[in-house]
């Protein structure tokens, strides 16, 4: 999809045509041409970009089931640039960028499910041991659980499947519940606040054998954003544990996107009541395009973040 891209440079606006195409799993190619600095009519706009389209031969992508191209084509930009830009960084600033985000995530990831330890405590206990006071030894567990399975996602070369569904499920369960870590619920369950009921506990192996036929019929249907966003709904929708149903969702949501060539979303806490409800909207209607527009949105703007973080720097 090509775009109309805008730069501020010294006070003056520059307008581009933009677009980044995928070449393989993890690189994208960027096309762009000046246009000037002031933005054309609409009909000579759509001149410019089929000249555009036709000087660089660029092969448009298809349309996508639920997301928007442009929208999508946007954020692909700034996942390029991102790219980009860490290629040409040093091993330690890689490895700080990349500890950042496991910081980050395993604090948001568990703020959102009710966990009291701060930013800055996750921060010491992960990186210098040091445990924060007046916390729960649940809340501890929890955290330090969550940067191992993180790491398991990120090393694990195989598939989505119940194994590594209920591998996961043991490893935050750990020193939490010794009774049912990685096992199926077979008991009925209630989610505070949602206005709907999981699936009761004699379903839910049926349900989650829906959930991965879903799955393995629509992996290559679906554009891989399209694809971690549903499958993040459709497994919290299951409920197929008594707990930790929302971190599983999170970290398989990450693992799609990192095994299909998209960087992790770190979904932040306090933006924790609109991802309910987008959640809770599309438990009622069954519809997915706000949905996967969300997860879009979240996405592109975690990277314009770290974007913006090192530029400063």
């Amino acid at each position: 999809m090509v775009f109309v891209l805008k730069k501020k440079e010294n006070g003056t606006d520059y307008y581009y045509l933009a677009h980044n195409q995928r070449v393989s799993k993890k690189k994208w190619k960027s096309f762009r041409k000046y246009i000037g600095k002031k933005l054309p009519q609409q009909k000579e706009l759509e001149k410019l970009k089929k000249g555009f389209i036709e000087e660089f031969k660029i092969q448009l992508e298809k349309e996508f089931k639920y997301i928007d191209r442009e929208k999508l084509a946007k954020v692909d930009y700034i996942i390029g640039e991102f790219q980009e830009k860490i290629e040409k960084y040093p091993w330690i600033a890689l490895e700080k960028i990349e500890r950042d985000f496991t910081i980050k995530f395993t604090y948001n990831t568990n703020a959102i499910e009710g966990n009291k330890i701060t930013l800055l405590e996750t921060a010491a206990l992960l990186n210098k041991k040091i445990t924060p006071e007046g916390k729960s030894l649940r809340e501890i567990h929890e955290i330090t659980n969550t940067e191992k399975a993180l790491n398991y996602v990120k090393s694990f070369k195989g598939e989505l499947s119940k194994r590594l569904v209920c591998e996961l499920h043991k490893i935050i369960m750990k020193n939490i519940d010794e009774e049912t870590p990685g096992k199926l619920r077979s008991f009925d369950v209630a989610i505070q606040g949602a206005n709907w009921l999981p699936p009761r506990g004699k379903e839910v192996k049926a349900k989650f054998e829906e959930f991965m036929r879903w799955f393995k019929e629509n992996k290559n249907k679906l554009h891989p954003i399209e694809l971690a966003a549903i499958t993040h709904f459709k497994f919290i929708e299951v409920h197929p544990f008594g707990d930790g149903n929302g971190r599983i969702a999170r970290l398989i949501t990450n693992f799609l996107l990192i095994k299909n060539g998209y960087p992790p979303i770190n979904i932040k806490e306090k933006n924790t009541i609109e991802y309910v409800k987008v959640l809770q909207y599309v438990q009622n209607t069954q519809k997915f395009k706000e949905l996967c527009n969300w997860f879009l949105q979240k996405l592109g703007e975690d990277y314009a973040e770290i974007i913006t973080q090192n530029q400063e720097k």
